[in-house]
This record gives C-alpha cells, structure tokens and sequence, in this order.
C-alpha cells in the first residue's frame, strides 16, 4: 500500500495558484437548472462501437450512417483530393434561454450524499493560494502529468510528462471490471482530473498531487498509489475525491457518460485564482434523449442539466472542449451533428453538416473554432463567426483524437488512411488550414488519444498499451509502455483547456 506523509510533498508555485478547482466545498445556495431543446430535425444513424473491455485490443469501430465505414471488415477510404470544401451549417435549434433556475436549500445536501460518494468533502482549510504576481497566466505548477484511462481495469494512470514515469494508477469505480473508463480532462491548473466510466454510468475525480489529497482518517498520512504496481482497492486510495452518478441514469452502456471537459470557473485577480471550476460530461437514456450536466469541481454534485432532444446518434455526446468565450463544445459521433451550450445561461445551439464529415474527436482553437476528426471522413472545422463546415483537403481517413499546440499546428491521430497516410500522425497547418504532413509513429496499432503537454510536446496514447511523448518541430519520439488497453482520449494533459483560456 502506497504511504505518504502528509506535507512530505507539495506543490511549487511559480507566482500563485491558479484554479484550486474547487477545494472549497461551499455546496449551500447551489443553483440547479434544466434546459430543454426541442429541434426541428432528427437524424437517425446507428453505431457499434468497438471500444468496450470485452473487444480486442484492435479497439475496431463500426457505424451504419451516410459516408460510414466498417473498420472490421477492413474497407479503405478515398483519399479527398482538389480544393478545400467549404458547407453552410444549417441551424437546427436557435440559443436557449429558458433554463429554469431553482435555489437549492443546503438542507438538500443528504439528497446530494445519497448520489456522491461519501468522500466528497475536501479539505477547506487549505485553498491553494500562495500570494505573489499572478504573472498573468494564474501561476504555474512545477509538476505536469498525462492521465491515460485503463479501460479493462476501471482506472487511470498518472504519467509524469518531464520524466515519462508511471507515477501512480488508480480504480476509479466501484465495479472496476464494469466500468469501461475513457475520457480524462484535467483542470486548468492540473491538479485534479476527472474521469468518466462508460460501463457504469459515473464520473470520478482523482488528485495530481498528495496536498490535495484527502486524508480521511485522520491518520497524518495519505494512502494511495506509490507508481504502476501499487493499486489500491475502491474507497482506500486519498487521492481520489469523488465518484458521481450521472442523473438521470444512461439507458445502457453505449449511452454511458463519455464526452467531458472542465469548465475553469471565475477568475479572482485579488487572489490570483479561477474560482468554482465545474465539470461537464454528455450521456444519453437510450429514449432520443441526450444530456449535458455540470458538475460541482468541489463537491461532485449534479448542479445543472441540459437536456438535448431528438439526439441522433446510437451513442452519447461523444467529445466535449470549452472555448476561451465561455461556451461548450459538443458532437455527435459519425452523423455530422454539432452543439454548443452557452455556460452563462444554459442556451443551446445545434448546426449539421452532414454525415459525410463523420465527426469523432473533437478540440477547440483559440478562434472558438470547433475542429473534428472524422472517422471515415476528414479532419475539419466549424467557422465560429461565419457558421460554416470546413473540411481539409487531403485528410480522409480513420482519425479519432485531435489536439492543437501553441504553434497552431493541429495533430490528429489515425490507424488507417487513403493514399496520403495509414497509421500515426496527421499534421494540419491551423493558420492555412491546409494539410501538411503524414508522420509514421514508431511503432502504431490503434492510436486514440492526441494531447499536449504544457512544454508543447505532443502525446498520443495507442489502445495497445503504450504512449509516444514527440517533438512537434524535430518529430523525435520517445515511447512510454503502459499496461492495459487504452480507449482513452479528450483533453488528457489540460493543454487543451490551457490554450484556449490562457494562450501563450
């Protein structure tokens, strides 16, 4: 069992902190909310994804939709050739802004305790705040980590990005075996990530570093994961805060909570903080329904709900990435269907651009651009301003993660391509909008995840149990091995969220 004695480790602080992502557990005067969007047209396009514990480590894919491909029968695309296309976005929904806002009593809090875990509360007496310059950027962490869900196993594991080093792995559920982890996102400042458990219908929130662990005995020392082979059983581990179910329950397991992101919450420029930082993740009933709910950073708790009718996708809201401006991100897979919520007041909008764009990953740029990896169809955007669908040149194939560097170079991961890739890496030029090059990983089976650390360097994680850390300007590659299969993609380092919201 792995010990730490409590204030044997810490955090260094260059200025002061940034998002303390909700140490403070202040769950009275919650607001709760539900929007409801009722949309003009609905798409109906069925999907089999292949990414569940019970597949082969091939992590294959398949999909019954316009422009769809079979990943297990083994068809090719046509590599997309001539011009740079460019389709309006038809808008199916306009903003919403009849969210319904009920005060929630603090005496509704054993309602709350009944759906978090019980190791929800966290320590108020530390708030992370060091004082000093906020240097502009909300202060700098010395410590940075890769967090690659292990999907078999219902955990996560902690890579440090400097020393390429498995410093930790976590059980995430309470029923590992049928958890099904994927999507990590880690908070502005990298202190906590959150986790979301496909096969169990939760999300569960794990702390970087042992100062924002909880020390629930009150023993002097914290409990958990001393590196790769020290894991400990659901409810010992200190460094994992909380475990929420989402409400209302996912009809089934393709349903399960699966696109997240954090949102930074408010930023106090007296004490140098992002304060309230809440976490968002998309799952669906299995009834045409969809959802997004926001959670409490601090506490877990459901605090509002948007429900998405007509929602037309077999599986839930696939990937999420918050912009610099306040708004969600959302698509769903394969059909050509994107979303945006307005965190301010809950709207919702909707635009469509068809289902030969076979939307999967998904990432924000600095612009409030939506970028998307198409799997069985090319890596594009949606132009924020101009509300248009944009594809790139050149880029047909089977991609799933996608990230942006502080270069704007656009990186998307793939396993099989038409004449200009196959397996590894696409490099798109997110000035231009042009596509670049191909690179061949150094050793490829089915890369998922695409990341980027707060150095720049690159990260994609492989289904097959490994990792490449690369250097986007010499393209060297140096490979992690991590055992267990990884379906795990979304914003993996907090690069992602960092980019958008303190670029540069």
């Amino acid at each position: 069992m792995g010990l730490v004695v409590v204030g044997a480790m810490g955090l260094g602080l260059v200025g002061c902190s940034g998002d303390d992502s909700g140490r403070d557990d202040e769950s009275a005067g919650v607001t709760s909310a539900t929007a409801s969007a009722s949309e003009a047209t609905s798409m109906s396009a069925t999907a089999s994804e292949g990414d569940s514990d019970s597949e082969s480590a091939s992590g294959s894919e398949s999909a019954s939709a316009s422009g769809s491909t079979s990943e297990s029968e083994g068809t090719s695309e046509a590599t997309s050739e001539g011009s740079t296309t460019t389709t309006t976005g038809v808008i199916t929904e306009s903003a919403t802004e009849s969210a319904t806002e009920s005060a929630t009593d603090s005496a509704t809090d054993t309602a709350t305790e009944s759906a978090t875990d019980s190791e929800s509360g966290t320590d108020s007496d530390t708030d992370g705040t060091t004082g000093g310059e906020c240097m502009g950027n909300g202060g700098e962490l010395d410590f940075s980590y890769l967090w690659v869900a292990n999907t078999s196993q219902g955990g996560i594991s902690k890579i440090a990005t400097e020393t390429m080093l498995e410093e930790g792995r976590y059980t995430v559920d309470a029923n590992p075996g049928a958890a099904s982890s994927s999507r990590t996102a880690v908070s502005l400042d990298g202190r906590f990530v959150v986790v979301a458990n496909r096969g169990t219908g939760t999300i569960t929130k794990v702390a970087a570093d042992v100062v924002d662990c909880l020390d629930n005995n009150n023993d002097g020392i914290i409990q958990t994961s001393q590196g790769k082979d020290d894991v400990l059983p659901f409810g010992s581990d200190e460094c994992r805060i909380w475990t929420t179910p989402v409400s209302p329950p996912p009809g089934n397991y393709a349903g399960g909570p699966r696109g997240l992101a954090w949102e930074p919450g408010t930023f106090n420029e007296e004490n140098c903080k992002f304060e309230n930082p809440s976490v968002w993740v998309g799952w669906h009933t299995n009834n045409g329904t969809a959802y997004m709910g926001r959670f409490d950073g601090a506490s877990g708790e459901q605090t509002d709900t948007v429900e998405i009718k007509d929602w037309p996708s077999g599986h839930a809201p696939y990937g999420a990435a918050m912009d610099g401006f306040g708004n969600l991100w959302f698509n769903s897979v394969f059909t050509g269907d994107i979303f945006r919520i307005d965190t301010a007041n809950l709207g919702l909008q909707r635009w469509s651009g068809g289902g030969t764009l076979q939307p999967y990953g998904n990432t924000v740029d600095s612009a409030g651009n939506f970028w998307l990896a198409g799997y069985g169809g090319p890596v594009s955007f949606f132009d924020a301003e101009n509300e248009t669908f944009v594809s790139i040149a050149g880029t047909n194939g089977r991609h799933r993660g996608i990230a942006i560097d502080g270069q704007k170079r656009v990186w998307a991961a793939t396993n099989a391509g038409g004449a200009n890739y196959g397996c590894g890496l696409v490099q798109i030029d997110g000035d231009t909008k042009t596509f670049v090059k191909f690179h061949t990983l150094a050793e490829c089976s089915t890369p998922v995840g695409v990341s980027i650390d707060p150095e720049g360097f690159i990260w994609v994680v492989d289904y097959a149990g490994w990792a490449f850390k690369i250097n986007g300007d010499t393209l060297e590659m140096e490979k992690v091995t991590i055992a267990d299969v990884h379906y795990t993609y979304s914003d993996m380092t907090g690069g992602g969220l960092k980019g958008v919201i303190l670029p540069g």
